[in-house]
């Protein structure tokens, strides 16, 4: 069978570590944006260990044109906060700019544990901006009324939210840019 008509999803969900290999080489040379949620599954199906390893370094070094938009459609296609902390825990590795999508990342904060937070948050204290007045408006608004909101029983998450509020005062925004 001809290489370029391998699945390397296929290879890379074999035992074999050598094909294993195989199929990563093969997204790395012939792999587009559609390969990506397969990916992820295959990624968030493995046990710890090389192959695990293998797979999020591979994922958190792709840079094609769109990825961006790809990790953001995965995220907005899931309702499991769980899914959502370990794409994002990649994400944050793979040092891109999540800029354009502030205020997702803030409406995510609120979801799941602590864990989740954090990481929305380290995504967030990652971008480089500048930002719209209206999108850090927005995201302040959102990270001040949820802070307000919470009960004491989770003080932990609490103390983190109130930490992105103080980041979120700090991002710089497009109107900056034009004083001096």
């Amino acid at each position: 069978m001809a290489k370029n008509s391998l699945d390397p999803l296929v290879l890379i969900k074999s035992e074999n570590e050598k094909v294993f290999q195989q199929g990563l080489a093969l997204l790395e040379e012939k792999g587009n944006l559609s390969h990506l949620p397969g990916l992820v599954e295959c990624y968030l199906l493995e046990s710890p260990g090389i192959k695990r390893t293998a797979l999020y370094s591979f994922l958190a070094s792709i840079t094609k044109k769109g990825i961006r938009e790809a990790w953001m459609g995965l995220l907005n296609q899931t309702n499991d906060v769980e899914y959502k902390r370990q794409i994002m825990n990649i994400m944050w590795n793979s040092r891109l700019d999540f800029s354009p999508y502030l205020v997702d990342f803030v409406v995510w904060s609120k979801e799941g544990d602590y864990q989740n937070t954090l990481e929305c948050l380290t995504l967030i204290e990652h971008m480089e901006g500048p930002f719209s007045e209206e999108q850090l408006l927005e995201a302040q608004c959102i990270a001040q009324a949820h802070v307000s909101s919470m009960n004491s029983e989770s003080e932990q998450k609490q103390t983190l939210l109130s930490e992105l509020l103080k980041v979120l005062e700090q991002l710089p925004s497009s109107e900056d840019l034009f004083l001096d």
